[in-house]
């Protein structure tokens, strides 16, 4: 114990570390000030949405009136015309009286417009807008009426849990793994650059009980990075932002058909996901570490590793099971998003065991070393 508690002070009280942790913070911070500044530019985008669809109905309206010149009987144009100005008059009245604030009334019009598109597209009529977008569309505006809540801009929201979701984001995607890598990826090296290692080594201490703490110190490293960044997101969205729920609905894509699960549920399992995914990288540099002694061929191998992982799961994953595969959760945010046959879960239990494999070969490594040279 008292080993580990050395271990842990020396690296969460680095320099590196503490600068890591500053620039974390910092970075969330301006995250969240730039969705604040472009809260004006999402209602905007909003409006201009709607403009484009008036505009696409009024070309369509000139297009029927155009082939009905030409041919005054015909039916089916006639027809597209009249479900078209059903299309065009809503949407007058959207545009006219849009109202961030009005947003359950948005939503019911919305509807109203969508389901009627459908009844134009099946008539033969043109819309941007394919059958799949718009059931997806109406389905996600009946669940925000249904739940009570205000849908929110996936890049720029401003209320608290919404936040978190983009700050998880980007931790999924790849942030988790980059701390993992400044924080721990000289964990060992850098005993082995300074040469410090020969006086541990001559010390009366269990070499497996030093790499051991060298594992804990860089769990409780990236378990404070974590904590630091959803504080901080927390904190900054509860003070300047809103309120929202964690019970917003996060349109997904389960055995192929839409589905729809609560943020706050994803979010939990997204920090699970990345964070046994952590452990399977310190495990790496660990083992890597005892090889090359060396900061950079280290972490060129950990990176080569996780490149190659990646590329096999891509190249051949019908081919490879997923409670085979320890590195499916790479970048696992589609994971969340496409549950097709396979649960969120199902690579967790490999990815544990590879990890307590990579530690367990490094244990036997650390125990054959020697004094550096």
């Amino acid at each position: 114990m008292t080993l580990f508690r050395f271990e842990l002070k020396k690296l969460l009280f680095s320099k590196k570390t503490l600068a890591v942790l500053a620039v974390l913070a910092a970075f969330v911070i301006l995250l969240f000030v730039r969705n604040l500044t472009f809260q004006t530019q999402v209602e905007k985008a909003e409006r201009q949405a709607i403009d484009a669809q008036v505009r696409t109905s009024q070309a369509n309206g000139r297009a029927h009136i155009l082939l009905l010149e030409k041919d005054p009987d015909d039916e089916k144009q006639k027809e597209l015309q009249t479900v078209n100005l059903e299309i065009r008059d809503p949407l007058y009245d959207l545009a006219a009286n849009f109202s961030h604030e009005d947003w359950k009334h948005n939503l019911e019009v919305q509807n109203g417009i969508l389901e009627t598109t459908l009844t134009y597209k099946e008539l033969g009529g043109e819309s941007p807008l394919s059958v799949k977008e718009i059931e997806r569309t109406i389905a996600q505006n009946n669940e925000f009426l249904k739940r009570g809540i205000r849908p929110e801009h996936s890049a720029y929201s401003i209320a608290v849990p919404n936040f978190l979701q983009q700050i998880v984001s980007l931790w999924m995607y790849g942030g988790g793994l980059l701390l993992v890598l400044l924080l721990a990826g000289d964990t060992l090296t850098s005993e082995y650059e300074s040469q410090s290692v020969n006086l541990l080594f001559t010390q009366p201490i269990r070499k497996a009980q030093w790499l051991l703490s060298k594992l804990g110190a860089a769990c409780v490293a990236y378990v404070l990075a974590l904590f630091v960044a959803l504080i901080t997101a927390a904190a900054v969205s509860s003070l300047f932002g809103d309120k929202g729920s964690f019970r917003y609905p996060v349109l997904i894509e389960k055995d192929g058909s839409p589905a729809f699960g609560n943020l706050g549920v994803q979010l939990i399992e997204g920090i699970i996901i990345t964070s046994v995914l952590a452990l399977l990288v310190i495990s790496l540099i660990l083992l890597y570490s005892l090889y090359a002694k060396k900061t950079l061929p280290v972490l060129a191998a950990v990176l080569g590793t996780l490149g190659a992982g990646y590329g096999i799961t891509k190249l051949f994953d019908t081919s490879i099971p997923s409670w085979l595969n320890p590195f499916l959760n790479l970048f696992s945010s589609d994971l969340l998003h496409l549950q097709n046959g396979r649960t969120w879960y199902e690579a967790l239990p490999i990815t544990l065991v590879a990890a307590i494999v990579l530690v367990i070969a490094a244990i036997r490594e650390v125990r054959k070393s020697r004094l550096a040279d």
